[in-house]
């Protein structure tokens, strides 16, 4: 190969990470809504990858949290994309991808939870093990499991606010703006949502 012929090669790499960079911003400053629909109507492909990557740090945190075991969390994670690209064109809400994934995050987890426990009951049929510290484990896994289950229960229009601010991190006003609601509105449902 001629020295030429490497600094094209070096060029085209160079020109294809460009496109890329500029490809992944498009998607970053998309809503869901838009992301949705390109990637319904139009098979966009990294419409998806934004959303997976949006959303994905909420999903993978309802999974482990239900399972407490990475393979089985992972297993539940991708099984929730696979739902979202399966049925991404019958969601109602487009601006409320993250309260929709939360929902299908935490039915996925539980149904590989209580498959895999009769699972372990048919294999095991021995005592149980206890671990480490039962009393830091079990306090921990049962307040995080209350909390999983007192969301879920949440009404949609609840839900989807405080997903979006409590456990996606976003503000009030970004939480607004795809949810296509007013600031308002979003810090009225998270007060109430938060209300015991």
């Amino acid at each position: 190969m001629s020295l030429l012929g490497g600094r094209t090669v070096v060029r085209h790499a160079a020109i294809l990470r460009h496109i890329r960079s500029l490809t992944a911003r498009h998607t970053i400053d998309r809503s869901d809504r838009e992301l949705l629909h390109g990637f319904v109507a139009l098979r966009d492909e990294a419409a998806f990858a934004a959303l997976v990557r949006r959303h994905g740090p909420l999903v993978l945190s309802v999974c482990r949290h239900v399972l407490r075991h990475d393979q089985d969390a992972e297993d539940a994670f991708q099984a929730t994309f696979l739902v979202l690209a399966r049925k991404a064109a019958s969601i109602h809400k487009l601006e409320a991808v993250g309260g929709w994934l939360f929902g299908v995050a935490h039915r996925t987890a539980m149904n590989v939870r209580n498959r895999t426990a009769r699972q372990r009951e048919r294999d095991q049929r021995a005592e149980p093990r206890s671990p480490a510290d039962p009393i830091a484990d079990a306090s921990l896994q049962e307040l995080q499991a209350l909390l999983d289950a007192e969301v879920a229960r949440l009404p949609e229009k609840l839900r989807l606010p405080f997903v979006a601010c409590c456990l996606e991190g976003r503000t009030k006003a970004e939480a607004a703006s795809d949810l296509g609601w007013k600031e308002g509105t979003v810090s009225s449902r998270l007060a109430l949502a938060r209300d015991p």
